[in-house]
């Protein structure tokens, strides 16, 4: 079921690390969080994560922000599995240097079979807040 327009659709947030440019200040630090995903984890995690849905797109480029040349990554984007949303770096942040994530979006991506669900447009246009033509 659609939610009314009164209803807020809220997805919970993954990967949002506080030392990163886009990442949230109550988060733990991408430093702190190097090495700590198992390292049989991270394959089906990086794969669950890079096939979650385009949720929104910016201009500009995510970098590497440990390492000092700071290489491009990716352009920024945020994307979804309807439950969860992460930044389209952090498949390279699990893959490059293991960075550990909450068990609670383990369990789910795991359940799912670690493969994200595809949205519908309508899906996504309401998890984005866009307005009901």
């Amino acid at each position: 079921m659609a939610p009314s327009s009164e209803e807020v659709v809220r997805v919970r947030d993954v990967g949002y690390f506080r030392d990163l440019p886009h990442g949230d200040s109550a988060e733990i630090s991408l430093r702190d969080a190097r090495g700590s995903l198992a390292e049989h984890l991270v394959a089906p995690v990086v794969g669950y994560l890079t096939g979650g849905c385009t949720l929104a797109a910016a201009a500009g480029y995510a970098f590497d922000e440990l390492h000092p040349a700071r290489p491009e990554i990716a352009p920024l984007a945020i994307l979804t599995d309807g439950e969860w949303s992460w930044p389209n770096d952090l498949p390279y942040y699990v893959e490059t240097y293991r960075v550990g994530l909450p068990e609670e979006f383990l369990r789910h991506a795991e359940a799912l079979g670690w493969r994200p669900p595809q949205l519908t447009a309508q899906r996504l246009a309401e998890l984005a807040g866009e307005p009901d033509d």
